[in-house]
C-alpha cells in the first residue's frame, strides 16, 4: 500500500474514532432529554449500540491496515477472555433474554458489555494526544449539560421537562440525566477527577480558572445527589489531588493564582464550613452523621438491620450466601434480582435488582473467573496510566484518567454500573492506557 493511502486511512480512522467518541459522549445525555420531552421510550441503549458498532468498525480498520500497533497484547487477551466468560454466563443464565439484551430499565446484559469493551478498545486506539484531550473536553461539556439540567431539576424550574419519581422528589434525590442519584454521582465523580487533574496540571491562570470552575461544579452536583458513594469517590479524588500537589510543589510553576495555594486554601475553607455546620447542628450535617453511624455500625460489630448502610449491608450479607452455587459462571448478567428474590422476599416492597456493589454484582451474576478478569483489566489499565503519570511524559490526560478512574472504582463499592455513567469509565481507561500501549506507525502523526 502506498504511503499516501496509508496516511488517508490513518487520518480517517483517527479522526473518525475521535469524532464518534465525542458524539457518543454528548448523545447519551441528550437522548435522555429527548425521552423526557417525548415522554416515551429509552433511546440511550440504541445510541450506545449504534456508536459502538461504528467505533468497532473503524478500530478494526485501523488495526488491520497496519497504521498502528499495540506494544503489549495482554489487555487484548483479557478483553477476549472477558467477553467469552460473559457469553458463557449468559448461556447459563436464569433468564437468557435478560442476560443477552439486558433487563428492561437496566440494560447491563451481554450486548452492553460488548459495547463497554468496544469503547475501551476504540479509545485505546487513539494515537494523538490532542485527540485524547478533545475527548476529555467533550466529557466536561456533556457534564455541564447534565449539571445544568440537574440544577433545573433540583429547584423544579421546569417540572414538565425535568420530572422524576415522586418517591425521590420528596427527599430531593435528583437523578439528572443519569436515571438515578447514585449514577449521577458516579458520573460527576469522574468529571471531578478530570477537572482536578486539569487544575493542578494547568499551564496558565486561565486554564486554572476553567478547571477550577469545572471541579467546583462537579462537586456541587455530587453534593446535590446526597450519594455516600459519590462523596467517598470525591474524597479519593481530593486525596490524589493533594498528594500530587504536595509532591510536585517545588517543581511547579508559580504565578499570581497558584493552584497549590488555592488547593490548600480551599481545603481549609471546606473544613471550616464543616466545623461550623457541626457546631450549629445543621440538618445536612446531622443527616451525614446519621448515615455514617448507620453505615459504620455493622463494621463495628452491631447487628445488621434493614437500614444498615441504606439497606446495602443486609443485601450484601444475604447475597454472599449464593456464592457456593454461582461462583463459576454466575446466574447470568443482569439477573441479580431474579437470583436474590428467588430466596429472599421483598424488603418493604423494595425489589433489589442490583447488589449495590459492582464487584459483588459481577461475582454473583458472572462468576469468580469474570471478576478476576475484570479486576485484571482494571489493574492493567491503571498500571499503564500510573507508569505514564509518574514519568517525565505525564500530561493532563494521564492525570485525569488516574484521578477519575480511581474515584469511580472506589465509589463502585457502594454503587451500581449503569450505561449512562459507566461508558465514561471505559473511555477513560482506554485513553489513559493508550498513552503507553499504542504506537502509531505513521511517523508524521506519532506523539
Amino acid at each position: 500500500m502506498k504511503e499516501k493511502d496509508r496516511n488517508l486511512i490513518y487520518r480517517f480512522c483517527e479522526l473518525g474514532g475521535t469524532y464518534l467518541l465525542i458524539a457518543l459522549i454528548f448523545m447519551m445525555p441528550i437522548s435522555v432529554i429527548f425521552r423526557q420531552i417525548l415522554m416515551r421510550g429509552e433511546y440511550f441503549p440504541v445510541v450506545l449500540d449504534l456508536f459502538s458498532a461504528a467505533l468497532l468498525f473503524i478500530t478494526l480498520i485501523k488495526l488491520t491496515q497496519g497504521v498502528m500497533r499495540f506494544k503489549q497484547k495482554l489487555l487484548l487477551i483479557l478483553l477476549l477472555i472477558g467477553i467469552s466468560l460473559i457469553f458463557l454466563s449468559a448461556l447459563n443464565s436464569l433468564n437468557q433474554s435478560f442476560s443477552l439484551q439486558g433487563k428492561p430499565s437496566r440494560y447491563e446484559g451481554f450486548t452492553t458489555w460488548c459495547c463497554y469493551f468496544t469503547l475501551l478498545l476504540s479509545s485505546l486506539s487513539l494515537c494523538e494526544e490532542k485527540h485524547r484531550r478533545w475527548v476529555l473536553y467533550a466529557m466536561l461539556g456533556a457534564g455541564l449539560i447534565n449539571g445544568i439540567y440537574t440544577i433545573i431539576q433540583y429547584f423544579e424550574i421546569m417540572p414538565r421537562l425535568t420530572y422524576y419519581s415522586e418517591l425521590y422528589r420528596e427527599v430531593k434525590l435528583v437523578p439528572g440525566l443519569c436515571g438515578n442519584a447514585n449514577f449521577l454521582a458516579a458520573n460527576m465523580v469522574m468529571l471531578s477527577g478530570v477537572g482536578a487533574a486539569g487544575f493542578i496540571m494547568a499551564q496558565n491562570w486561565r486554564q486554572e480558572l476553567f478547571f477550577l470552575g469545572s471541579l467546583m461544579f462537579s462537586i456541587t452536583i455530587v453534593l446535590m445527589t446526597k450519594a455516600m458513594g459519590g462523596l467517598l469517590g470525591l474524597c479519593v479524588v481530593f486525596l490524589l489531588m493533594i498528594t500530587v500537589m504536595l509532591k510536585e510543589w517545588k517543581r511547579r510553576p508559580h504565578w499570581r493564582m497558584d493552584s497549590g495555594q488555592l488547593t490548600i486554601l480551599g481545603t481549609a475553607a471546606i473544613l471550616l464550613v464543616l466545623l461550623i455546620m457541626l457546631v450549629t447542628n445543621h440538618p445536612l450535617m446531622q443527616r451525614f452523621i446519621q448515615q455514617l453511624q448507620d453505615g459504620l455500625g455493622p463494621l463495628l460489630g452491631e447487628t445488621i438491620s434493614e437500614k444498615s448502610g441504606s439497606g446495602r449491608y443486609l443485601v450484601w450479607k444475604n447475597a454472599l450466601k449464593f456464592i457456593p452455587q454461582t461462583w463459576l459462571l454466575g446466574s447470568g448478567p443482569d439477573t441479580f434480582g431474579l437470583l436474590y428474590h428467588s430466596v429472599y422476599p421483598l424488603n418493604n416492597a423494595q425489589y433489589y435488582d442490583k447488589a449495590h456493589n459492582e464487584y459483588l454484582e459481577v461475582l454473583l451474576t458472572m462468576g469468580l473467573p469474570m471478576l478476576l478478569c475484570l479486576l485484571s483489566i482494571y489493574g492493567t489499565c491503571l498500571k499503564n496510566i500510573l507508569q505514564r503519570f509518574i514519568s517525565k511524559q505525564a500530561t493532563w490526560v494521564s492525570a485525569a484518567c488516574l484521578f477519575a478512574v480511581c474515584g469511580y472504582l472506589v465509589q463502585a463499592f457502594f454503587g451500581i454500573s449503569y450505561m449512562l455513567s459507566a461508558h465514561l469509565l471505559w473511555i477513560l481507561l482506554g485513553l489513559g492506557a493508550g498513552q503507553q500501549l499504542n504506537e502509531s506507525k505513521m511517523r508524521n502523526y506519532a506523539d
